[in-house]
């Protein structure tokens, strides 16, 4: 099936008439996988590199994900960002969803979610971002400079 995918996307790419106004978009973190036939000039001739969020977009994905949650008042948006260096978005989002699951297992009539469940969700959702990772990322941006 991917193999037909590649090639019906290669030829909607390619095709005979010019595509005016069209920009195609793509995301992926799993760049040692994509075939090179996409990468050519005309094709996929861009790529974007966005690591992952820094302390401040950390602490903005968090009040996002706890907008309509009933926080306890000792809950603090940045020094769980603090906490939380290399968890992506969807860490992020998870973390959140683990407190609120925390703090239901402890009371099923729980009025709020306290520091106390993100701590204990913190020791649940584990970041997978590591340092090989970011190795990788970093040499393709540097091999892909000016693409």
């Amino acid at each position: 099936v991917a193999d037909r995918v590649l090639s019906q996307l290669l030829n909607e790419l390619d095709g005979i008439e010019p595509l005016k106004q069209v920009i195609l978009v793509a995301a992926t973190n799993r760049l040692d996988l994509i075939d090179s036939a996409l990468m050519r000039p005309g094709r996929i001739d861009r790529v974007l590199y966005v690591g992952p969020p820094d302390q401040v977009a950390r602490a903005e994905i968090l009040r996002i994900h706890t907008r309509k949650m009933p926080l306890a008042s000792d809950v603090s948006m940045e020094e769980l960002a603090q906490k939380t260096p290399r968890y992506s978005g969807a860490e992020l989002a998870s973390l959140c969803r683990e407190a609120a699951l925390c703090a239901m297992q402890e009371d099923v009539q729980a009025l709020n979610i306290a520091k106390r469940h993100f701590d204990l969700a913190l020791a649940q959702i584990v970041p997978q971002i590591n340092d090989a990772m970011l190795g990788f990322f970093d040499a393709y941006r540097e091999s892909h400079a000016g693409a």
